[in-house]
């Protein structure tokens, strides 16, 4: 018995003795296994620094692995530690449990010239063999896997580019690769300063996938390689922001829905021979949806600031952005060929973007013209640009608003509701004040052949379009327009134009013109034209004024004492900014003068017109219950104000406040109005006037850049106001500053 005992205990004694023999023995055997055999199991040569393995314990180590590429010598991954735990018996139940994973100086360089990549042959070795049998019903689960200030090199050898992913850190808590559960972690650095996050889980049903994905200082350089090959650009320099939440389907990786806000700042671009395309200084936007499958973007905010573009045309006709231009047409998969339709109608296989965008805001932003291809160069600033926009959107109702400073002196506002499909149904507002007409010399010389040495002009223009029929009124009035000599050396387009005679027709005495240029018609009718109708009304006007030779008969006085003006005015007209203009050019002159303007209005006559205005304003929404009163536009307005006082529709309307049951005259009309609205329009005047004194003064002092010590705005006293009969008017009180001590 004692013998058998004996015998039992050596036995195993021997096999842990030769249990533990293999357990030490094992990594190197496994070692120097895989190295003979490298071709043979993954097709590329490896080299392993050091292999150990626990049976007991399930570990497993590797030191300094390289993996080459298909020429043996050009290393694809190295790692400088791998270490992983596993639970053995769970193997027995077709489980494989990984308790840990640890990989620490990973090194990986991709490379891709086109359609082929240096781990192809990889792909090749591992592709699934139809004859083998698939393996089922093991399942994998690997806890607490690491990686460790990984880095990848990318090289795109077709376009000459490369990415550096630096200090790659994933922490993956858990991952049930048999149904599909993770929670994933990965922190990364793209470049110097531009760092990446992104947390990935899956739904308990495996179904859906969720990212999120945070992403700071990214230097949009990076895709300039591939923007190339599209578009003709040679410069972009920026950085983004990213913050997205990405949620999809793990059966269609690509059909996934992502929201959050991205952030664009400092962006410049150029073209391949260093024309300036343009900048901006910062993009913000919130992304409700994006969805790359079906070519959806919609945005909640859009806000744009400091955008600067420049188009400069060169002096042979080219400009900076003929090479974009010409690439962007080129490459128009929906391009439109001659005879068809402007509307293309998208297809699965062309469906073009959608896209929306609820609120658009553009800031302080800058745009320069440069003409260099006229006898005189030109350029123009349109700057301090600012735009709304409601709804944005390519197929539905747009609402635009925009406004914007011309050339240091002018304004431009411009409302715009209409559809980008189609011209059926628009409606489009311009309003220019206080443009000098000098500043497009250049283009009059190029179309008469006369320089323009001063003039400013106003433009008022509203056009609907409903149906396809157009109503627009167009007023356009330039305050003493002066040409100078025909240019000589030059040939204009219409040479035989005699421009200084019709502006001089077309000037009352005071040397200012006043056209009003109505448009009607409809577009769907092959014989309308917008220009040819506007042509009409301007040669019907000359001939009105050349049988008109009264004002060669009159003179005036030309000295300022006052600046008429009527309360009313929306803005001030082209010959009231020409009388502002000459008194900042003498105070500019004259350091030793200062002057106040004193807004005078004659009340009773200002009383009236409100009243009339409001009663006209009354019948017509009377006679329009579809119009609200914040409905009122421009062209509306111009409607209403001119209701005769006559009309029989105006007169009955007026009578319902009368102890009259008939109303016949102006007078009887204009009677029942200043007693049912003076007192309404008594407390509306002094807001009209106020808001006339802040629109000089910061025209003054903002624009043209006079201290308040020079000229003043003020209002004239509340208790000399009613008594006041003069037009209305700012009169001027001029000063010293000897007389002022």
């Amino acid at each position: 018995m004692k013998k058998a005992l004996k015998i039992s205990l050596i036995i195993i004694g021997a096999i842990f003795v030769l249990l533990l023999l293999f357990n030490f023995l094992a990594g190197p055997i496994a070692k120097n296994y895989v190295q003979k055999h490298d071709k043979e199991l993954i097709g590329r040569e490896m080299s392993i620094g050091k292999l150990s393995a626990n049976i007991i314990t399930g570990k497993l180590k590797i030191n300094d692995l390289t993996l080459f590429e298909d020429n043996g010598s050009t290393p694809f991954v190295s790692f400088e530690r791998f270490e992983t735990k596993i639970r053995w018996r769970d193997l027995f139940n077709h489980n494989l449990w990984v308790k840990q994973a640890t990989l620490s100086g990973l090194n990986v360089n991709l490379e891709q010239n086109r359609d082929w990549f240096n781990f192809n042959s990889l792909l090749d070795q591992f592709a699934s063999d139809s004859t083998k049998k698939e393996t089922t019903g093991f399942g994998m689960v690997i806890n607490d896997i690491q990686i460790e200030k990984g880095d990848i090199h990318y090289v795109d050898l077709a376009l000459g580019n490369e990415l550096f992913l630096r200090d790659i850190a994933v922490h993956i808590p858990f991952i049930d690769l048999s149904e599909m559960k993770t929670d994933v972690g990965l922190d990364l650095s793209l470049s110097d300063n531009a760092t990446l996050h992104t947390d990935l889980h899956f739904s308990d049903d495996g179904k859906k996938y969720f990212i999120d994905l945070k992403m700071k200082n990214l230097g949009v350089e990076v895709i300039e390689p591939y923007l190339q090959q599209y578009y003709p650009v040679d410069l972009l320099q920026g950085v983004a922001d990213l913050d997205m939440e990405v949620e999809g389907l793990t059966d269609h990786v690509m059909d996934f829905n992502m929201k959050g806000n991205l952030t664009l700042n400092e962006m410049v671009l150029q073209d391949t021979i260093g024309n300036p395309l343009g900048s901006i200084d910062s993009v913000f936007a919130e992304v409700s949806r994006f969805n790359l499958n079906n070519k959806t973007i919609d945005l909640d905010y859009l806000y744009l600031s400091g955008l600067n573009a420049e188009y400069i045309v060169k002096a042979d006709s080219t400009s900076n952005f003929d090479l974009v231009l010409e690439s962007y047409f080129h490459s128009d998969s929906t391009a439109i060929e001659p005879g068809f339709d402007s509307v293309v109608m998208d297809t699965e296989e062309h469906k073009s973007w959608q896209y929306s965008i609820a609120d658009m805001v553009l800031k302080q932003s800058e745009v320069v013209y440069e003409n260099n291809d006229l006898p005189q160069p030109f350029h123009y600033e349109i700057s301090d640009i600012q735009l709304t926009a409601k709804d944005f959107t390519r197929h539905g109702d747009n609402a635009i608003q925009m406004n914007a400073v011309l050339n240091k002196f002018g304004k431009l506002h411009l409302d715009w509701r209409g559809r980008f499909q189609g011209l059926d149904n628009q409606n489009l507002t311009l309003m220019l004040s206080n443009v000098k007409v000098a500043d497009f010399s250049p283009f009059i010389m190029q179309m008469f052949g006369f320089p323009v040495e001063s003039g400013t002009m106003s433009f008022r223009s509203q056009n609907i379009i409903a149906n396809g029929n157009i109503n627009g009124i167009n007023k356009l009035q330039i305050a003493v327009p002066k040409l100078g000599d025909k240019i000589k050396y030059y040939k204009p387009q219409f040479d035989k134009v005699p421009l200084k005679l019709g502006l001089y027709l077309l000037s009352d005495k005071h040397n200012n013109v006043v056209l009003n240029l109505p448009v009607s018609g409809n577009l769907n009718n092959p014989a309308f034209s917008y220009g040819k109708t506007l042509g009409k009304v301007f040669s019907n006007l000359l001939t009105k004024a050349a049988a008109s030779p009264f004002r060669l008969m009159t003179d005036e006085d030309n000295n300022l004492k006052y600046i008429p003006f009527d309360p009313l005015q929306f803005d001030f007209s082209p010959e009231q900014y020409v009388m502002i203009d000459n008194v900042v050019t003498t105070l500019q002159s004259r350091s030793d003068l200062g002057i106040v303007l004193e807004e005078q209005v004659q009340y009773e006559e200002v009383i009236k017109q409100l009243s009339i205005m409001q009663l006209q304003r009354d019948y017509y929404l009377s006679t329009h219950p579809e119009t609200k009163p914040s409905d009122i536009d421009f062209l509306t307005n111009e409607t209403i104000r001119s209701i005769k006082l006559t009309d029989k529709g105006l007169c009955d309307f007026a009578a319902q406040y009368s102890k009259k049951k008939k109303l016949h005259s102006a007078k009887e009309v204009t009677s029942v109005a200043c007693e049912v609205y003076r007192s309404k329009s008594e407390a509306i005047l002094p807001r009209l006037m106020s808001r006339q004194n802040e629109m000089l003064t910061n025209y003054l002092h903002n624009v043209k850049g006079l201290s308040p010590e020079q000229i003043s705005v003020t209002t004239i006293d509340a208790s000399l106001m009613k008594s006041f009969i003069k037009p209305s008017r700012f009169e001027m009180h001029v000063f010293t500053y000897e007389e002022m001590e």
